[in-house]
């Protein structure tokens, strides 16, 4: 096998490890914090994990199997492992402030929602419903 396919290989593997990960963040993220802005909001969540949880990843690969050749960027010579890292880390951040935009007035509804239902009390057909 040449370096070339073992460094496709690795890769792949990285993204994968990377995507499934991030899926486990993301679910646990979720039941934690219900999210109430829809199918936009659950994508940014979700890739705001994906890129957080891959800078692990992706700096154990870099170092332990590829070995990139550093990159001149502005007439400085760059390690490709710190704009990897720097770019997963600015991408985090942009998803997790898009999730935040778009959840931001579904969860102010929802909470005063619970606000009006909480302010009501507890009702005797909310008991009788309750299975208690």
């Amino acid at each position: 096998m040449t370096v070339e396919a073992e460094h496709v290989i690795a890769l792949a593997g990285l993204v994968l490890l990377a995507l499934r990960l991030g899926w486990l963040a993301h679910r646990r993220s979720a039941s934690r914090q219900p999210i109430y802005g829809g199918m936009l909001s659950l994508m940014f969540n979700y890739l705001s994990s994906v890129c957080f949880v891959a800078i692990l990843p992706t700096v154990l690969m870099t170092a332990l199997v590829l070995h990139p050749p550093p990159v001149e960027l502005a007439g400085i010579i760059w390690s490709p492992l710190l704009l990897a890292v720097v770019g997963l880390g600015l991408g985090s951040l942009v998803f997790a402030i898009l999730h935040a935009l778009v959840e931001r007035a579904p969860l102010q509804s929802a909470e005063a929602q619970q606000a009006v239902s909480e302010a009501r009390g507890w009702t005797e057909a909310d008991a009788r419903t309750s299975g208690l």
